[in-house]
């Protein structure tokens, strides 16, 4: 079995991870605006979890968006489309509303035990709404289209979609993130403009949520998933903790700055396409669920893990713009994660499967957010170490 898988996986790996090379956009945008993202320790602390909540979330609509275009659930357009598409939407809606209030509301608890209750910890909630407003207005509408078109060409919008929207999110939420900042720190009437975006989504995303909140399928939709993406942004929270203990280190490592989104990316990845290979062989039954791999999921395991770690040796150079403690960090980061990740992977899997819940709905958030999570508080410790 082993001879006649050859390095397939690698292959694949190698042609999937290169998607997660936009992420150096996204952190070159947030490296040429360092004095605004480090402006205090709220402004980074809340960056990670803009992110994760907008991955997550994106990820969550993806999966349905797949399913429902395959079943005949949805039609493949935005005008006219069926009642479940429009129920889909709302419900991802809803729940970006409800994970964006509870991540500003943490980060301003944060930031109030850290600092105190400063000037601009009221702002807090309303910059966390207004980053997810503007993202979500750009980012749905494109998953829709991509998912459209990839399955009117009789393409699989499983294989295409959230690979591409992963990285997509990532460049415009940290776009809006930054406008966001930049608005709020304006002298004249920024933050009430970012106030008002803020109040408004919150208002339309009520009024169009409500004709759906009597059906089961909404409240269905919503409450298979809240709970994993609550726990995400809870776990995000010491992603951005960790980060706001090294802003000056960050400061004076530009280059750690462009490759984080890329480095979270990738091995958010990597696991991601471990459990769900894993999840797919459970659930044709051709595979066992025990704890330890067989020798094929053995060997694919190193396929991918050598092909992750080229994408760090990559991002390790672009590192050592700052000097070769940049590139140390980036390679240490990987060495230490990527096995954690592997059996947290594994784990997620095996759990989901014996307990008869929907992997869709918990390996792929809950994994990607504690890679997220475990990738960032290495990276700072690191940092902070060497």
């Amino acid at each position: 079995m082993v001879e006649e898988e050859g390095f397939r996986r690698f292959k694949e790996a190698l042609l999937a991870f290169s998607m997660d090379l936009g992420g150096l956009v996204a952190g070159l945008i947030v490296a040429s605006q360092l004095p605004t993202v480090l402006k205090a320790p709220w402004t980074i602390m809340l960056y990670p979890l803009a992110l994760s909540l907008r991955g997550n979330v994106g990820g969550v609509f993806s999966g349905r968006l797949s399913t429902g275009l395959h079943l005949g659930l949805i039609e493949p357009r935005l005008r006219g489309s069926t009642h479940y598409f429009k129920l889909v939407f709302s419900a991802m809606h809803f729940l970006t509303l409800l994970l964006a209030l509870v991540s500003g509301l943490m980060v301003t608890a944060a930031q109030i035990v850290l600092e105190g209750a400063g000037t601009f910890s009221y702002v807090i909630v309303s910059t966390a709404l207004a980053t997810q407003a503007l993202s979500i207005t750009i980012t749905m509408p494109l998953t829709c289209f991509l998912g459209f078109i990839s399955f009117k060409r009789n393409l699989d919008p499983d294989v295409l979609v959230y690979p591409v929207m992963s990285t997509v999110s990532d460049i415009v939420t940290t776009l809006m993130y930054i406008l966001a900042l930049k608005l709020l720190f304006m002298e004249s009437s920024g933050s009430l403009i970012l106030t008002a975006v803020a109040a408004v989504y919150f208002i339309t995303t009520l009024f169009l949520a409500r004709h759906y909140f009597g059906e089961e399928e909404f409240r269905t939709s919503v409450r298979e998933v809240s709970a994993t993406l609550f726990l995400s942004v809870s776990l995000g929270l010491f992603s951005g903790l960790a980060l706001s203990e090294v802003r000056a280190k960050l400061a004076d490592y530009p280059g750690v700055v462009v490759v984080y989104p890329a480095l979270i990316d990738t091995l958010g990845d990597f696991g991601s396409s471990i459990g769900s290979i894993l999840t797919t062989r459970l659930a044709e039954g051709s595979t066992e669920a025990k704890l330890s791999p067989s020798p094929l999921e053995l060997f694919e395991a190193v396929q991918m893990w050598l092909s992750c770690l080229i994408y760090y040796v990559v991002y390790g150079f672009i590192a050592l713009t700052g000097g070769p403690k940049g590139t140390a960090v980036v390679l240490l980061c990987f060495l230490l994660s990527s096995p954690v990740i592997l059996a947290v992977s594994r784990i997620l899997a095996l759990e989901t499967f014996k307990r008869g819940l929907n992997p869709d709905n918990f390996v792929i958030p809950l994994e990607t957010t504690l890679s997220d999570s475990l990738t960032t508080v290495t990276m700072a410790a690191l940092l902070m170490v060497l």
